[in-house]
């Protein structure tokens, strides 16, 4: 068995029902179809990419984004895939595994930004805001922080990516737990970060450390990929590529949101190229050309909003450019890649770079404009009012009363999630004698120990919290959090 054949494994959590025989997908392409009908999925329709709660159909939303990723994901995949197999690096491709690549390429690229909260990015750091004030000032948040340490920091330093899997893994019910029940492939390639909560989360120890990739109720599952797939300690090398996918697409598409909304002009963008771009460099030179080129010659002078036309072709030129870059970057350290020796981010290790760099930079310009500011400053208003009021309910003693005021909130959680919660609880799935030791006693229902082990811990309680916000759209939490403050009927 070669290494590509354990990288690319099939394998799921539960065997795969089987299939007509008119059905001549992959197994991942499989994975794409279950993505596209599943309601985690459309609802990312109404979340935000960088502007929350806009109502322009022109500005992207988190589902244009990842259509967009998958798209590119695909694209760089067959590239990658043919050029595996025409310079005799992994020929065994073309024989055993033709078209895998970009397949699981276009399904991550659907379901990597799938947990993410409400309001984009500030939504993950409103969350992680919340819980750090609440497990240093709450008595009982300080007790469980205290007793805890690993689990705390699943909640102090969540991450919507992180949410991804475990929504993949547990929170899309369909017959049974295993949710989606997608390949270990496709769930291994949006694992950017593969470390828990307390080893990650270490900026100065290599890209791999910088976050973190699973919950504690996740890590069971995670163990069970890295040994199948043989990735040690390691990013699935198809985590680089993906990453690489995500970065190219919003990098530009940022820049095209940015000129519609007026917050950016040619003379910034231009500026901006200029100075990060080396003319030194006959690409870099090249590209700076086509984006003047683009303003002087393509896009007629007459022509309203000249500049969203400009960067929409310039974003041809570029993403072909980066595209390029991150493949060669990508076959290059590929030996190092699958070792673990190479912990860096793809295309800042890519000819692209200063390309990169002057995107950045003026993505630093548009989430500095007062509408980005106010949407996001309303978004962590939102995300920590529903926060407190649902922590508060899940750790009263009286949260299954239905008709305390605690049990009425409990209940307005999906019923859904506080079935997966009942029936599979994290506590119930382990043998960590601490753990139990800890978390069978239920103060909060006033339980005996005897009576407490069988019943979901507080951990599972908090995770049910998060994972009932993290499932919201930007416009249900707005509503939700209007109607439970007493805004709005």
């Amino acid at each position: 068995m070669s290494e590509w054949d354990k990288l690319l494994s099939q394998k799921r959590f539960r065997a795969a029902s089987k299939r007509s025989s008119f059905d001549k997908r992959n197994e991942f392409e499989n994975d794409y179809s279950r993505v596209v009908f599943s309601s985690s999925f459309r609802r990312l329709q109404d979340k935000a990419q960088v502007f929350p709660l806009e109502n322009s159909d022109f500005i992207r939303t988190r589902l244009t984004h990842s259509q967009e990723v998958s798209t590119l994901g695909r694209s760089i995949g067959i590239t990658v895939e043919n050029k595996l197999v025409e310079d005799g690096i992994a020929p065994e491709l073309s024989k055993n595994h033709r078209g895998e690549i970009s397949s699981i390429l276009a399904t991550a690229g659907l379901i990597h930004d799938m947990g993410n909260p409400p309001f984009g990015h500030f939504g993950e750091t409103a969350i992680q805001k919340f819980f750090q004030n609440w497990f240093t000032k709450d008595s009982i948040g300080k007790e469980f922080k205290l007793r805890n340490p690993n689990h705390a920091a699943d909640f102090e330093n969540f991450d919507g990516n992180v949410q991804t899997f475990r929504l993949l893994r547990k929170l899309q019910y369909l017959k049974d737990m295993n949710s989606l029940n997608l390949a270990f492939a496709t769930l291994a390639s949006v694992i950017k970060y593969p470390r828990c909560s307390i080893e990650g989360n270490k900026k100065d120890k290599g890209l791999s450390y910088k976050k973190f990739g699973y919950f504690q109720s996740e890590a069971k599952d995670f163990q069970e990929l890295k040994e199948e797939l043989q990735i040690g300690n390691s990013r699935h090398p198809l985590a680089f590529l993906l990453e690489a996918a995500d970065d190219i697409a919003y990098s530009i598409a940022d820049i095209e949101d940015g000129c519609k909304k007026g917050v950016l002009t040619y003379e910034i963008i231009s500026k901006t190229l200029r100075n990060k771009l080396k003319m030194e460099i006959p690409d870099e030179k090249a590209l700076f050309e086509q984006f003047i080129q683009h303003y002087k010659e393509t896009v007629d002078e007459n022509f309203p909003n000249r500049i969203e036309l400009v960067v929409q072709n310039f974003r041809i030129d570029a993403q072909g450019h980066m595209i390029t870059a991150v493949i060669e970057a990508f076959v290059s350290n590929l030996d190092d890649i699958k070792s673990g020796k190479f912990d860096e981010d793809l295309i800042l290790a890519s000819k692209a770079k200063n390309l990169r760099e002057a995107f950045k930079e003026l993505a630093g310009i548009l989430f500095a404009n007062k509408e980005v500011i106010e949407r996001e400053l309303v978004g962590e208003k939102v995300i920590c009012g529903l926060l407190s009021s649902f922590v508060e309910a899940v750790t009263s003693p009286d949260r299954y009363d239905p008709k305390s005021k605690n049990g009425k909130v409990f209940n307005l959680i999906s019923d859904n999630y506080r079935y997966i919660m009942k029936n599979n609880p994290y506590s119930l799935q382990i043998n960590d004698p601490e753990l139990i030791q800890i978390e069978k006693i239920d103060k909060l229902s006033g339980k005996k120990l005897e009576m407490a082990q069988n019943a979901p811990s507080l951990y599972d309680h908090l995770l049910l919290v998060t994972d009932f916000v993290c499932g919201m759209t930007d416009s249900y939490a707005l509503e939700l959090y209007q109607k439970l403050s007493g805004i709005k009927l």
